[in-house]
This record gives C-alpha cells, sequence and structure tokens, in this order.
C-alpha cells in the first residue's frame, strides 16, 4: 500500500513538472509552442502549450498592472499640475491688482491768488480703455477647462486692463501667460453660469466662444466643454447622457459627441463613440516623440482595445491623425 502511494505521488509530481514546461517536440498531439520546431510532425497544434499559456497570462495581468499603476500615476501628476496652475492664476491676480492701484500724492501749498486772466486748469478724467482691433485676451489656462478656486469672469488685454466682464460668466479662457499655441485674437472661451439639464436630469453649465463684444459664437446650449489646441483648432464636448463622465486635469472621457473644430474654415473632425459608449481624450502637454519629422501631437483618444489615435499638426500646421496600435504603444 505504500509503495503504491509512493508510486501515485511521483507521477503527480512529474506531471505538475512537466505541464509548467514547454512542449518543444510532440510525437501524437501536436502543441502550439513557441520553442516547437515547425514542420511535419509538430506545426502549430490545436493544443496550446501550458507553459506558454502561463507565460501569455502572466504578461497579460502585468500589462493591466502597468496600465492601472501608470493611470494612478497620471492622476496625480495631472492633480499636481493642476494645484500649480490655480495658485499661479491667483498669484497673476493679484499682482495685477497691485498694479492696478492708484497711489494718490498730497501735496500741500500756500495760498495763491487767482486772477481773471488765469483759472485753475480742471482735472482730466481717464476714459475706457479703447479695444484695438487684433488684440490677444488674457485668462484663465487655455488648453484645460476646469473650474479654479477662484473663479474669474473678465478678460484682460496685454496691459492687464480689464476688456470685457460680465456676470454671466463663471470662468474665462484665453491666453495664460505666453501664447505658446498661437490661440486666435479677439476671442476668449467662456464657461456661462447658464446650465443645462440633459444630462440624466443633472445639470452641467454651458460653454462657448465670445468675441470682444461678448457674442456668443456657437450659441448651443448642448455643449459643456471648450479648450483651444493649436492655432484655430478648438475642441468642442457636447454634455454627456452616460454616468461613466468625468474628468481631471487634462483628460477627459464620458462624451457622447466630440470634434475638432477650424474656427477660421469652419470645418470639423467628428471622433465616434468608441463601440457605442463614449469618447475618452487627453491633451498633450509636450514630452511625447511621434518620430516623424514635423508631427507635433496635442490630442490623444484611447480605445476601449487600448489603441489609440493621436491628432497632430504636421510642418504645414495641418490636423492629421497618426494610429497607434496597442501592441505598438
Amino acid at each position: 500500500m505504500k509503495s503504491f502511494l509512493t508510486t501515485v505521488l511521483l507521477l503527480f509530481m512529474v506531471q505538475a513538472a512537466n505541464a509548467q514546461s514547454h512542449v518543444s517536440k510532440s510525437e501524437y498531439a501536436r502543441y502550439n509552442c513557441r520553442f516547437a520546431p515547425k514542420g511535419w510532425n509538430n506545426s502549430e497544434g490545436k493544443l496550446m502549450c501550458p507553459a506558454c499559456d502561463k507565460e501569455n497570462e502572466d504578461a497579460r495581468k502585468k500589462k493591466i498592472a502597468d496600465d492601472k499603476a501608470a493611470y494612478e500615476a497620471g492622476k496625480i501628476r495631472n492633480a499636481k499640475l493642476k494645484a500649480e496652475n490655480e495658485a499661479n492664476f491667483k498669484k497673476k491676480l493679484a499682482e495685477t491688482a497691485e498694479k492696478s492701484k492708484v497711489t494718490e500724492v498730497h501735496v500741500t501749498m500756500g495760498k495763491m491768488p487767482v486772477t481773471d486772466s488765469k483759472k485753475p486748469e480742471q482735472p482730466v478724467k481717464k476714459g475706457p480703455v479703447k479695444l484695438a482691433k487684433d488684440i490677444e485676451l488674457y485668462a484663465g489656462w487655455g488648453m484645460g477647462m476646469f473650474t479654479h478656486n477662484s473663479r474669474t469672469n473678465f478678460f484682460l488685454n496685454e496691459n492687464k486692463d480689464t476688456v470685457l466682464k460680465s456676470n454671466d460668466y463663471l470662468e474665462t479662457y484665453a491666453v495664460w501667460r505666453e501664447n505658446k499655441n498661437n490661440f486666435p485674437k479677439n476671442i476668449g472661451i467662456v464657461l456661462l453660469k447658464e446650465t443645462n439639464k440633459i444630462s440624466n436630469g443633472r445639470e452641467q453649465n454651458v460653454a462657448d466662444i465670445v468675441d470682444l463684444k461678448g457674442k456668443r459664437y456657437f450659441n448651443d446650449n448642448t455643449i459643456s466643454t471648450i479648450f483651444h489646441l493649436a492655432d484655430d483648432y478648438f475642441v468642442i464636448c457636447k454634455s454627456p447622457t452616460l454616468p461613466e463622465w468625468r474628468s481631471y486635469g487634462n483628460n477627459y472621457t464620458g462624451y457622447e459627441n466630440v470634434e475638432i473644430y477650424n474656427l477660421k474654415t469652419k470645418k470639423s473632425i467628428k471622433l465616434d463613440k468608441d463601440a457605442g459608449r463614449f469618447v475618452s481624450i487627453s491633451i498633450y502637454v509636450g514630452g511625447r516623440k511621434m518620430g516623424d519629422p514635423g508631427l507635433e501631437p496635442f490630442l490623444s483618444r484611447v480605445y476601449i482595445n487600448y489603441d489609440e489615435d493621436v491628432y497632430c499638426l504636421n510642418a504645414n500646421r495641418e490636423m492629421v491623425v497618426k494610429k497607434i496600435l496597442k501592441a505598438d504603444r
């Protein structure tokens, strides 16, 4: 009896060892093993090699873990970037307010008789700021759209004069610091206090583009997010109807209708929903190289199968899309 149990234990151990090793040769069953020689006796067969199968599964789990870690790291990085931008914006507002203060100087002089031939000059009143034809508007960060802790409902010109202000604005977005991506002149982006309830009954603020007189460009209350990419290209996102909708930092997901719109040509590139679900996009803030000369990435769209479309401007400042498969990412 003891000898029988020992034999059974040895057979089990041999079977377990074989299950973890590659099937490099098979006399009968044809295994699909990466180390098996391909030929008449051992071509890719119907049975998967256990070791290959385990390695594939381990690689799949590692990819999921790596993606999750990168996602969490991105959330932390974007949250830090958002906090820094908000702090810089409040600092800039404080500096602007300080510069706009008028310093009064009081001088005491002796009394002088006033003659009929010379009357004291009347003080000159400063008139309103006159708008030039082509000016850059300055406000919150022009690429992303998120609510600051200190909300602003006005735009400034390059001299820090207030040129457009409205109590209807919840937030304003235009040139931030330097105009590196050629934000168009004479316009700005606003997030209005006006809301809609087309998103499963939830309220969403309406977004639009306005000119120097405050005239709305789209006048479409289904638009909830607008941000600038480069030159005359803007991304227009309409209010979602899905509970998955969310935005953080430079990432936006859950939108059902997204398009890249050229304000000058009035042409748009529509981004279809992923398998009938929604669109997930991310803004590039630099650092990625596309491998092709003259291509500069500005927007990434990742599909549910991890394939990616990267929207770039070429050397002629034309919008092109470069598809990157999951295997090549």
